[in-house]
């Protein structure tokens, strides 16, 4: 019985872990843009978060195929964070999937 115990403890401790992970990867959509606006990484372009590179890249690119205009541009920040000036500040990002 002991040893029950412990396993349903074991399965219970892994799966709340695995809802407070923060994700990796954040997703900033410029809509109708045709280039990524320079110095733009603001909060109101922040349209999802993402655990892993390639889903990131993925809901961008379809975004910008359900967009009425078919336009607009969309990147990847990993692991971005709020300055002290509310700004975001990313360690990098990413707008195209690497081959």
């Amino acid at each position: 019985m002991g040893f029950r115990k412990l396993v349903l403890f074991g399965l219970l401790f892994s799966s709340l872990t695995a809802c407070t992970q923060s994700p990796e990867w954040t997703l900033f959509y410029y809509a109708d843009a045709t280039e990524i606006p320079q110095g733009a990484v603001q909060s109101k372009y922040i349209s999802g978060y993402y655990a892993e590179v390639d889903q990131c890249l993925k809901k961008g690119a379809g975004m910008v195929k359900v967009s009425d205009s078919g336009q607009g541009r969309y990147q990847c920040g990993l692991q971005c964070v709020a300055t002290q000036d509310k700004a975001l500040s990313c360690k990098k990002f990413v707008d195209k999937p690497a081959f």
